[in-house]
């Protein structure tokens, strides 16, 4: 008897140590549609728990503490140097602030088809659906205000409007 019950909690504990939360392992394209018409597409990854694990830390480049974060939002990484947080409130809605300057690499759009590095801070809310670890977000609103618009491609600095979306790869 003292045998069964020592083995079923080693089998316990082997199916404990079995599930792992794997953060960032799926790759989500999040798409801004302008009302210009223009569309652009990002890849990138959510981090959504606070880990010390060095297989992650490598992946998130430099951004806030995930401890900072950890059940209340979102970590997100998007190529082109796109780091932002988006937190979750409790209606289901993503909200996100960018301060910082968030860019998209040679577009071709916004300026007569002129091509280059389009910065500025981003404002996004979303109402999110999540199944399981996925979260989705079918029809965002987000204000962009491109800040570079001046000095690189003789425009006024703007604020643009639109659409976003997010949804795993």
């Amino acid at each position: 008897m003292k045998g069964r019950t020592i083995l079923f909690f080693l089998g316990f504990c082997l199916m404990l140590s079995a599930c792992k939360k794997e953060i960032g392992k799926k790759e989500y394209t999040m798409t801004f549609r302008f009302e210009s018409g223009d569309e652009i597409s990002l890849t990138g990854k959510i981090f959504e728990k606070y880990k010390k694990n060095k297989k992650y830390l490598s992946e998130i480049d430099g951004g806030y503490p995930l401890i900072l974060i950890d059940g209340r939002g979102l970590y997100m990484e998007f190529r082109n140097n796109n780091t932002t947080i988006a937190l979750k409130t409790s209606d289901k809605k993503l909200i996100c602030n960018d301060n910082w300057n968030f860019m998209f690499k040679n577009p071709t759009i916004f300026a007569n088809n002129q091509s280059g590095l389009v910065t500025g801070n981003v404002e996004m809310e979303g109402t999110y659906t999540q199944k399981g670890r996925a979260y989705t977000v079918e029809n965002g609103d987000f204000k962009f205000y491109w800040r570079n618009a001046d000095e690189d491609f003789g425009m006024n600095d703007t604020i643009l409007k639109g659409k976003w979306t997010l949804k795993r790869s």
